[in-house]
């Protein structure tokens, strides 16, 4: 009992606190902690200092996820440089993504599903305030949350593309292209990335090496084309595909098993989508969220974004000169088929 406390950082809380707080606990982490705390009792370690780089606890807002040597949970770590970033499963499978300045205290959620959620999570996380909301489409599972946010939380200003303003609820401040939203010191880039819908941006930081998608880029997968053409799409992907390896992708949706199953009929040679495929199996059979990805990650896996590779056009039986978004515009067809 007291290696659990130790755990979760519980060390002098009442029993009652420290049952609450267990309590609140999905299966899959008490599965984690009952492992781990097994493993240390073997070793003998029962006084150990979690001070160290062996053990590091993250407390999420929906979900509590812990990462021992970087084995149990798959997803990369939430935090960028200089931006707190909280994970909010919502719905059946989306992600709201709760981001914060740790310097100004000035924080954000991007595609706020469910205002419920997003409020018990800043109450959790003992933030009291919410600053923006920063939408990336019309879509209702992602401006579901816009009024009942903006209403609990007095000054909040929601964000979303100008020219899509009559389809995003309460809309305080239009942006386009080359825009910029800060938050706080982060300074995030207004990108426009037609395709899924007409009017979708996504918005990325450099410093903080963080770029938010939407619906536009999935990991292993991108968005079916409601509004827009393949070719846009196309150019919408080669736009976030420009930035650098370690860039984290915190896309809104957990399709990435049904990504990968699929990935691998249009690309069944490539050995690190094979490995990844298997990975995702794994950690989704266990409830684990994959979600955020790196952008190397994406750039080496995902068939949507390597329609110019040789091997995959081989694959699917398209001449050399054919232009890539024909053969994006074919992967998009088939994953729709699949």
């Amino acid at each position: 009992m007291l290696l659990k406390r130790q755990l979760l950082g519980l060390n002098n809380a009442s029993p009652q606190k420290f049952q609450k707080q267990f309590a609140y606990l999905p299966k899959t982490f008490k599965y984690h902690l009952q492992t781990t705390t097994a493993l240390f009792s073997s070793l003998a370690l029962r006084r150990p200092l979690f001070t160290n780089k062996l053990i590091q606890l993250q407390l999420q807002s929906s979900a509590f996820s812990l990462t021992c040597f970087s084995t149990i949970s798959m997803a990369s770590p939430l935090n960028c440089p200089g931006l707190e970033v909280e994970r909010v499963p919502c719905l059946s499978d989306n992600y709201s993504w709760i981001i914060r300045d740790p310097t100004t205290g000035i924080s954000g959620v991007v595609d706020p599903a469910e205002a419920g959620a997003v409020a018990k999570a800043l109450h959790r996380l003992g933030w009291p305030k919410l600053d923006f909301i920063l939408n990336t489409h019309h879509h209702h599972d992602h401006v579901g949350g816009n009024l009942d946010l903006k209403s609990m939380y007095p000054g909040c200003q929601i964000v979303g593309a100008g020219h899509d303003a009559s389809r995003i609820p309460g809309i305080d401040v239009r942006v386009r292209e080359g825009d910029a939203v800060q938050l706080g010191n982060v300074s995030f880039q207004v990108l426009e990335v037609p395709g899924h819908t007409r009017g979708h941006i996504a918005y990325w930081s450099e410093t903080a090496k963080a770029l938010f998608p939407g619906d536009t880029l999935f990991l292993m997968g991108c968005g079916r084309l409601f509004e827009g053409t393949a070719q846009q799409m196309w150019s919408s992907l080669q736009k976030l595909q420009r930035f650098p390896d370690d860039t984290k992708v915190f896309c809104a949706h957990e399709y990435t098993l049904s990504n990968a199953r699929f990935a691998i009929t249009v690309d069944p040679t490539n050995a690190n989508l094979q490995k990844r495929k298997d990975s995702v199996e794994s950690f989704r059979k266990r409830g684990e969220p994959t979600v955020p990805a790196t952008l190397g990650e994406e750039r080496a896996t995902n068939p949507f974004l390597r329609a110019s590779d040789q091997k995959i056009r081989i694959q699917l039986g398209f001449a050399p000169d054919t232009p890539d978004w024909e053969v994006f515009q074919a992967i998009r067809l088939a994953k729709d088929r699949f």
